[in-house]
């Protein structure tokens, strides 16, 4: 699960290398009129030469396509376009995401949300180059984190996070990918055509990211990037209620899983929860009858501990290089987290179900 490699990235930071493919950068928005200001002059800005920018405005009710003409004067080579509410069907992200599709005019498509940034005007010089690493690359994942803040919420938020991009990106790099985000994603036109579920699922709201390379993602033609600079960054959920939603629209996914897929996960989490919890019964159970088993349960948890923290730390220090403290705190979050996280999580998904949220848009 825990796969990176030793090799350091290439440095390359010349924009318009010649082996560089041109690239369409595909936004999706609903009513995203601020974030929007702040996103189109960020991309924009990016070193990179043979880029086209489309913004897909779904449906907003907001100022959006007030803003998107703004920045269109200020931005000639800008492209929007806008998709007019239609009551006599639901709107998902899929829709937003083929409009986008069609309207790229290049074959290599590189994907952000509105609420996200770049984390560097080489974000996608960074994720471009990732097709230089394997001929037969057509999909690329990237790491979109979330902003740094205080509290613990968003402590939660930023560990699971990392810790999904580890295990997805572990998952394609030694197997098969399974996942991407779609804050941070990069795939051909090509590979879109080959989609069969993508364009049938519509009455999913979410999965235009992990269904789509669940289903099209190989080990031979994906490859990740999880350079400091080749990333982007979000602002994260402010509340438990906002995020439990956003929880329950993540989970609505996982039914259409590859049934290898969903083993891997639910054997992962059960072995690592059995493991935990079994050996914290044997210790109190048998600590008092016999010393020689709970002694051997403590090294089985030392070690394991051990290569799971150490593990974590190198892709904390690689992947948060860029923030303070290179990721520490979230590689010291790591045991606490063990114990924690799968019964937050298990609490939030029972929240955002329970407050049916599951049928938004993103």
């Amino acid at each position: 699960m825990f796969r990176f490699s030793k090799r350091k990235e290439k440095n390359d930071s010349r924009p318009n290398k010649a082996d560089f493919p041109p690239v369409s950068i595909v936004v999706c928005a609903r009513n995203e009129s601020e974030n929007l200001k702040k996103l189109v002059p960020a991309l924009m800005a990016q070193r990179y030469k043979d880029k086209q920018i489309v913004i897909v405005d779904d449906a907003s009710t907001d100022e959006t396509e007030l803003t998107l003409a703004q920045l269109h004067s200020e931005y000639p080579s800008l492209y929007y376009t806008t998709i007019p509410r239609d009551g006599t069907f639901a709107h998902s992200k899929k829709l937003a995401v083929t409009v986008g599709i069609k309207a790229a005019k290049y074959e290599h498509i590189l994907f952000t949300d509105a609420d996200c940034m770049p984390t560097s005007s080489e974000w996608v010089l960074k994720m471009m180059q990732a097709y230089t690493e394997k001929n037969e690359t057509e999909l690329v994942i990237g790491y979109g984190r979330y902003e740094k803040r205080s509290g613990l919420l968003n402590l939660i938020i930023r560990f699971e996070t990392f810790f999904n991009a580890v295990q997805y990106m572990g998952f394609a790099k030694a197997m098969r990918p399974f996942m991407g985000v779609g804050r941070n994603m990069s795939y051909t036109k090509s590979l879109y055509e080959k989609s069969s579920k993508f364009r049938k699922n519509w009455k999913i709201q979410s999965g235009d990211d992990d269904l789509f390379i669940s289903e099209v993602g190989t080990r031979k033609n994906t490859s990740i990037c999880f350079d400091p600079d080749g990333q982007t960054v979000s602002e994260p959920k402010p509340t438990w209620k906002e995020w439990s939603a956003q929880k329950s629209r993540h989970v609505t996914t996982a039914p259409y899983y590859r049934w290898s897929v969903k083993f891997m996960l639910v054997m992962e989490l059960l072995t690592r929860q059995l493991l935990l919890w079994g050996a914290m019964a044997i210790l109190i159970v048998y600590w008092n009858i016999n010393e020689i088993l709970p002694v051997a349960i403590l090294r089985l948890l030392g070690v394991r501990w051990i290569l799971m923290h150490a593990a974590l730390g190198v892709a904390a220090t690689r992947m948060h290089s860029k923030e303070k403290n290179r990721g520490r705190l979230l590689w010291l979050w790591s045991i606490p987290a063990d114990f924690l996280l799968p019964w937050v999580q298990l609490a939030a998904w029972m929240s955002g179900r329970a407050s049916k949220s599951s049928n938004r848009w993103k």
